[in-house]
């Protein structure tokens, strides 16, 4: 049938026009939330007030925690447009990276009442799956950025190619997921020291130093060398 299949073109328009209303419906519930609080504000506060239908509302956001997501994961996106030029600057793989989840632990610090909401949300999509629209809003804008960096780094020779850049993202991604559950448990802990103790974790391992002999590592040596003989 002429006409029945979309342009790339036109597939591109609709699909930026969805991303534009959703962050507009997202911006909106937030509004809300900040002068009400998240547990007060009802999806039907955010239709009235975005000027929506109610169907609308729940064909992007089936549940209110993905409010939250999308807008954390838009904030996300314009803090690492208005840090370019300082990531920019750092001139190693450690330094960018460090430099980067300071300022995230900054940033997570100041929205962390809506953080047990956002996890929760994307424990939801690990769980129960999710179609692509739900999974655009949870964690993969910040694991491709994650994963740019990790190529970048392999590509200058820092970071090692034998695992890809992608599941180094989704790993450093994870333990960050557990730094900030940690903090929320412990809020006597610091976050960003959470944060670069994450970083240093995925990129030195938990295992004590082959160099140093500890009485249980020489016990256990000794014990498989009496097996062998």
């Amino acid at each position: 049938m002429t006409g029945s299949k979309p342009t790339p073109k036109s597939s591109g328009r609709r699909q930026r026009k969805r991303q534009q209303t959703a962050s507009h419906l997202a911006a909106t519930a937030f509004e809300l939330f900040e002068a009400f609080g998240y547990e007060a504000v009802t999806m039907e506060q955010i239709t009235a007030k975005a000027d929506v239908a109610k169907a609308t509302l729940y064909s992007y956001f089936p549940v209110k925690e993905a409010l939250v997501a999308h807008r954390l994961m838009d904030e996300i996106a314009e803090g690492m447009a208005a840090r370019a030029d300082q990531l920019a600057a750092h001139h190693t793989f450690v330094s960018r990276m460090e430099f980067l989840l300071r300022e995230s632990a900054a940033w997570h610090a100041s929205k962390r009442v809506y953080l047990p909401h956002y996890l929760r949300y994307l424990h939801s999509i690990v769980e129960y799956g999710a179609d692509d629209a739900r999974k655009e809003t949870g964690a993969k804008l910040s694991m491709d950025i994650l994963a740019a960096m990790f190529r970048a780094g392999q590509q200058s020779g820092e970071i090692s190619r034998t695992i890809t850049a992608e599941k180094l993202a989704w790993s450093l991604q994870y333990l960050l997921y557990a730094a900030v559950t940690y903090w929320l448990v412990h809020p006597e802990a610091d976050l960003t020291d959470e944060f670069l103790q994450s970083f240093t974790l995925l990129m030195d391992g938990a295992a004590a130093d082959k160099s140093t002999s500890t009485p249980e590592r020489t016990q256990a040596s000794k014990k498989g060398k009496r097996r062998s003989r």
